[in-house]
């Protein structure tokens, strides 16, 4: 069990166990609208995938007749799913992203989330189309994305730096780093970030919830105007 505060609201979580290869959120929409439906497995992903043997980032692949979309690789990893899942569960629909049905562990240790489908180019694919205005008014709504995530906060006697299930660090500027915590504090983040140039870096600042990778290509945009977020992933 976790405990987040939201603006005045005490938010009490039972996290999903990440440990497990199989987990299925039965609430959802995948579920919930056609009971007797049944999700792809794993092997069928892989035999649908034309990149699997050659890339290290495999295309995801879509299943429009169910509304699904799977992403999946050796690279992949749970957390992503988690993240997806407690967004959902706290912000509701005020960040969007994707519904997540399940995921899934085969035995290579590939990594499946299968998500729901939402159609629409990359704001990275639009990009040279877009006026200034539409870039703006995507970048302002990037912005209130951004400031809703930072909202939730840790309880204060039990904070950390690191995964949302106290895992160690994800951000891809730590990819090549041995240790990625997570940390306690502010200030054992700083001497492991900085040394030996920590005194440059105050150790009292504010631990937020953020998204680490808010790239373009993570962002889908409406394909009519005034154009607009459908999904950040």
């Amino acid at each position: 069990m976790v405990t987040y505060r939201l603006g005045k609201q005490l938010i009490s979580l039972d996290l999903p166990d990440t440990t497990k290869k199989e987990v299925d959120f039965t609430d959802t929409s995948f579920f919930t609208t056609s009971p007797h439906r049944h999700l792809p497995t794993p092997a069928q992903v892989r035999a649908m995938s034309k990149d699997i043997d050659t890339s290290s980032q495999p295309t995801p692949i879509k299943f429009r007749n169910l509304n699904l979309i799977v992403k999946f690789g050796l690279y992949v990893i749970i957390v992503e799913a988690l993240n997806l899942w407690m967004v959902k569960k706290v912000f509701h629909d005020k960040v969007p992203v994707p519904g997540l049905f399940c995921w899934r562990v085969d035995d290579e240790g590939y990594v499946f989330i299968y998500m729901e489908l939402i159609e629409g180019p990359t704001f990275e694919e639009c990009w040279n189309r877009l006026c200034n205005i539409e870039k703006r008014a995507i970048s302002d709504q990037l912005s209130r994305i951004a400031e809703t995530l930072r909202q939730l906060e840790q309880d204060p006697s039990d904070q950390f730096i690191g995964s949302i299930n106290r895992e160690c660090h994800l951000d891809y500027v730590f990819l090549n780093q041995l240790i990625t915590g997570p940390f306690p504090s502010i200030k054992e983040f700083n001497d492991w970030f900085t040394y030996p140039s920590h005194g440059l870096l105050p150790d009292n600042g504010e631990i937020k919830f953020t998204h680490a990778e808010l790239e373009q290509r993570n962002i889908i945009v409406s394909s009519f105007t005034p154009v607009q977020i459908v999904i950040v992933n």
